[in-house]
């Protein structure tokens, strides 16, 4: 029998809208990736969903800390900055957009803040879902589809090209289907821990019951 405590309360209750910024975060990119072939403007849902990474994966990285280890802390400051400077950049430019005159090309800081900001984020994430699967607290399953879903999407774009082209002739099929994969775990995990789940505790059980 597991005794829940005041502070695991506490921790639980301070867990929750970290979990619950990376299901919007999920759902966020889902209509983000697939709305964007409908109209540029849906597009935004790609920004909800960096913003909620950049405020849920660190405090999804306390709720199952100290067992994600030191790749917990490094994924929760990598995707943190990487997402925060993705989203900055995204509100300048619908700043820019709204305003009815963007520039033809963006200044020497934003090419600059933009590869910075992406390889920190995709780093971050990647390390941040194998240390949920190390971790054992949330669903292992969640932490998979993040990883492979990441990795699929940017490793099947640089091969087909589409990755480095500004004009998009080129498909981007990563995009399409490996960005809705990792988000999909995302929201899992996100969900997890906004139910206050811990498969730590589940399967401490199922051992002693075996037992």
């Amino acid at each position: 029998m597991v005794t829940s405590t005041p502070e695991a309360g506490t921790a639980q209750a301070q867990s929750a809208m970290p979990g619950l910024a990376l299901v919007v975060a999920g759902i966020g990119i889902i209509i983000g990736t697939v709305g964007s072939e409908l109209t540029e403007w849906l597009a935004i849902g790609l920004l909800v969903g960096v913003l909620g990474i950049a405020y849920g994966v660190p405090g999804v990285h306390r709720y199952q800390a100290p067992a994600d280890g030191a790749l917990g802390k490094w994924s929760a400051m990598l995707a943190s900055v990487g997402a925060s400077v993705l989203a900055l950049l995204g509100i300048v430019f619908l700043a820019w957009e709204a305003l009815g005159d963007p520039p033809e090309e963006g200044p020497a800081w934003a090419d600059v803040a933009w590869p910075v900001g992406f390889f920190a984020l995709v780093i971050g994430v990647i390390l941040f879902a194998i240390g949920v699967i190390r971790a054992k607290v949330l669903p292992r399953l969640s932490g998979v589809l993040m990883l492979l879903g990441l990795v699929s999407a940017v490793a099947i774009d640089m091969a087909t090209g589409a990755f480095f082209e500004d004009d998009g002739s080129t498909t981007e099929w990563g995009f399409f289907i490996g960005l809705p994969v990792f988000a999909i775990g995302l929201a899992w995990a996100g969900y997890a821990v906004w139910k206050g789940s811990d498969f730590r505790s589940q399967g401490t059980q199922a051992t002693a019951a075996s037992a």
